[in-house]
């Protein structure tokens, strides 16, 4: 029985594939990109899967625009996007997030403000936690998150941002692991503070870039004195690396780094995988203070709005620096086609698939790379 559940998942994960691979020719031939107007819109009914989420669908729309001119190649395209779904699993999100370049790139804003409510797994804490189902808890939250950034010198940025999550709803198993684990955050809270970013961007393009570095650390520091529930620091270094080998071929890195110190709830704690990070690992299979993760890409454009990829990647939770010696270092490697949105742009539809072992693998259909 097990086997056969097994097939039928992996015939329906096929089907999917090819229903909005199949879908997505059909949309896109006949939509024609008006590159002479500044401001492009696109709107679209979305059908995606993760392991976090099952199937998801819904809608989602975006913005692209040059704050300046069209033809201003100082200027990389600014986007604002917006979506909501509904899961198989009975969970909901409404997001809008953007990236908006101001001429020259001068400033750089970016936002993300959300709702959601989320049935989600739990293991327990650490990164030696037993491979058993994870247990079930739901939680529903609003989030705000606006990050202005101002140049300092050619590529160098200096930033300051705002961080706001207010978890209003929490529950969970009476006496299960998510009762029993020690950690903050098991009862509604809410965290806000104030943090500090540097960043340094060379990237040629915003979604799919072949050449340049891309380096940010921030800092955020949440305190009672800010209505924060919890007085947490939190440090975050995103280090990525494009190059083109040859006329189509890329190599892609990103070395991770999320680090909190202090009274940290659940929600701002590390969580390893998911779509944009270690693909094959359900996001929150692994949970603790802090966590480091390498990611290698192969990325490959095969022919009109197709491409490929393959990637692999290592890394791991931690409390302390000894667990990371003391605990096996997590792997998962996989691979995915891409279908381009916005051609000129190279917004893409990502169908990945990202394999670590029989209970750790997971299909991916989303929008824009996982770096």
């Amino acid at each position: 029985m097990n086997a056969l559940c097994t097939y039928l998942q992996k015939a329906l994960n096929f089907c999917l594939v090819l229903f909005v691979v199949a879908s997505s020719q059909k949309y896109f031939a006949q939509l024609k990109q008006d590159t002479s107007k500044r401001v492009q819109y696109l709107i679209i009914p979305v059908l995606f899967k993760t392991p976090e989420t099952g199937v998801a669908y819904g809608l989602s729309g975006s913005i692209s625009f040059k704050t300046s001119h069209k033809h201003d190649t100082l200027t990389r395209t600014s986007v604002i996007q917006s979506i909501g779904f509904f899961t198989t699993r009975k969970q909901n999100l409404q997001a809008i997030d953007g990236t908006i370049y101001f001429p020259n790139e001068k400033f750089i804003f970016l936002f993300q403000i959300s709702h959601s409510y989320f049935p989600d797994k739990f293991w327990g804490i650490g990164p030696n936690t037993l491979n058993l189902k994870g247990e079930r808890y739901v939680y529903e939250q609003e989030y705000f998150y606006p990050h202005i950034k101002r140049q300092i010198q050619k590529h160098l940025f200096a930033g300051a941002q705002y961080e706001f999550q207010n978890v209003n709803h929490i529950s969970y198993i009476e006496g299960g692991r998510f009762d029993s684990a020690a950690f903050y955050g098991k009862q509604p809270y809410k965290v806000s503070g104030l943090g500090l970013s540097l960043s340094y961007d060379t990237r040629n393009l915003s979604f799919w870039p072949d050449k340049g570095v891309y380096l940010q650390t921030l800092f955020t520091d949440f305190r009672k004195e800010l209505l924060s529930d919890y007085n947490v620091v939190k440090w975050i270094t995103d280090l990525r690396y494009f190059k083109k080998l040859f006329k189509s071929q890329i190599l892609a890195m990103q070395f991770y780094n999320y680090s909190t110190y202090g009274q940290t709830p659940l929600r701002e704690l590390a969580a390893l995988g998911g779509s944009n990070n270690m693909r094959g690992f359900y996001q929150g299979r692994y949970r603790d203070n802090n966590m480091m993760s390498f990611i290698a890409e192969y990325r490959l454009h095969i022919k009109g709005r197709f491409s490929a990829c393959a990637f692999g990647g290592i890394g791991n939770v931690y409390n302390k620096y000894k667990d990371l010696i003391h605990s096996s270092t997590k792997c998962s490697y996989g691979a995915g086609i891409r279908l381009a949105l916005l051609q000129k742009e190279k917004l893409n539809i990502r169908v990945d698939y990202g394999y670590s072992s029989h209970y750790n693998r997971g299909l991916y259909v989303t929008v824009g790379e996982c770096f």
